[in-house]
């Protein structure tokens, strides 16, 4: 059972409520996390596959430049807790981690579920009761200044009276985890701005049955680039994957923003897939060359052999018809450049994305001007804290997300254990 008044009260046990709340640990105040699901840390739990990619290597400017311009808003929070001391705290609370590719760290485990037990066990320890089916249905400031919480549990209406506030709730994404925009509706409650909200590091949709026919299909080492009416508007290095509706992978889901907008105003987008980014046209042009002479009695499926993942092969075929017996001695300059400039450009025209059902982390949220770097209380009324995606930041795929909720859940936790409301 709840108590009628709690010195804290955090909304949503995800990664940041569950730092945030052992963070603001005092032994004076009266602390409790409410969460509407079942169990706590559910997104959490599906992060990275089920293995939680924790947090990144990289430096810290690096780190910034993930989260492009809103990267600013997220110095002071680093600057108390960036990814080594995440990592050592993590360790300390008895769950080992390891270095992957890509600078990405793990749960040695390869479970997300063992760092929710082991902050469930800390909270234990520490008296902080979790109350769990307990969704947040309202909540305002009276006088006096502290909040008052309409809370359901099951079908038990009741209020709680709290003296400080911390909305943990997550944004849009994965809304079957409990993720569906609470916090958006609290926030409105103080007159706080909401950033318009979007699908982030979300797959996409391309037209056509091209992304069906090669379908699981991963490239690795490729640059894609994204085309507005035959201008370029962005390109990144890295892996992809072909599904059945379209595209996924690394850099996809970091583009995925770019291209989720341009969907919104733009009516026609084209992404293009350069599967030899280590040679320009022309390099690439005198090593077909010296494949079609060194191999002049091969015919053109052999070639394409050399040059492409099998499943692809048949494609390749089909958009270049050209006839997959035919010698290579037999193939003309122009069929060449066609080749070329298909490998250089593979061609594929964006039609939609996913929704939130599958979108890692939602763009937008609590308004960035209207919370305080320093200690991610609210600029617009005291004693109301905001941590992790509720808020306007979000970066690209590679632990840079769960980083920052990490890292605002900490420092949102710090400010409300030294808070004494006023007193």
């Amino acid at each position: 059972m709840l108590e009628p008044h709690y010195n804290t009260v955090i909304i949503g046990a995800g990664p940041a409520g569950l730092i945030a709340g052992v963070e603001a640990f005092n032994p004076n105040h009266s602390i409790v996390i409410l969460e509407k699901m079942h169990k706590t840390g559910l997104k959490l739990r599906i992060s990275g596959k089920g293995r939680c990619n924790i947090t990144n290597e990289e430096s810290m400017q690096s780190f910034l430049n993930r989260f492009g311009k809103k990267g600013r808003f997220l110095k002071y929070a680093f600057s108390q807790f960036f990814n080594h001391d995440l990592l050592k705290y993590i360790n300390d609370l008895g769950v080992p981690t390891k270095l992957e590719r890509g600078g990405r760290y793990f749960c040695e485990s390869d479970r997300a579920t063992d760092i929710v037990v082991a902050f469930e066990k800390k909270l234990s320890d520490l008296n902080i009761p979790i109350a769990m089916k307990t969704h947040v249905t309202g909540i305002q400031k009276i006088d006096g200044g502290q909040y008052v919480l309409q809370v359901k549990q099951g079908e038990h209406q009741t209020q709680v009276l709290a003296d400080q506030v911390c909305i943990c709730s997550g944004g849009l994404g994965y809304p079957a985890t409990g993720s569906t925009g609470d916090g958006y509706t609290m926030a409105k409650a103080f007159d706080h701005t909401i950033v318009d909200t979007a699908p982030s590091l979300v797959p996409v949709l391309t037209a056509g049955d091209t992304a069906k026919r090669v379908m699981g299909v991963s490239l690795r080492n490729i640059s894609l680039s994204i085309w507005d009416e035959g201008k370029k508007v962005a390109e990144m290095f890295g892996e992809m994957m072909f599904t059945r509706k379209g595209v996924t992978g690394p850099i996809i889901l970091t583009l995925s923003e770019t291209l989720v907008a341009m969907l919104e105003s733009t009516k026609e987008v084209q992404i293009k897939i350069d599967l030899k980014p280590a040679l320009d046209h022309k390099k690439l042009d005198q090593r077909l060359l010296r494949e079609l002479s060194n191999n002049s009695k091969q015919n053109f499926r052999s070639l394409l052999k050399s040059l492409l993942p099998l499943k692809m092969i048949d494609l390749f075929v089909d958009l270049l018809e050209i006839d997959p017996a035919k010698k290579l001695h037999q193939v003309t300059g122009e069929e060449r450049k066609r080749l070329r400039m298909l490998l250089k450009e593979f061609p594929m025209q964006v039609i939609g994305h996913d929704s939130y059902d599958r979108a890692i982390v939602t763009s937008g949220g609590v308004s960035l001007k209207e919370i305080d770097p320093t200690t991610m209380e609210s600029k617009l009324t005291s004693n109301l804290y905001f941590a992790g995606e509720v808020i306007d930041v979000n970066g690209e795929t590679g632990g840079y997300n769960l980083t920052s909720s990490w890292s605002t859940g900490f420092l949102a936790g710090r400010s409300m254990r030294n808070n004494d409301f006023g007193r």
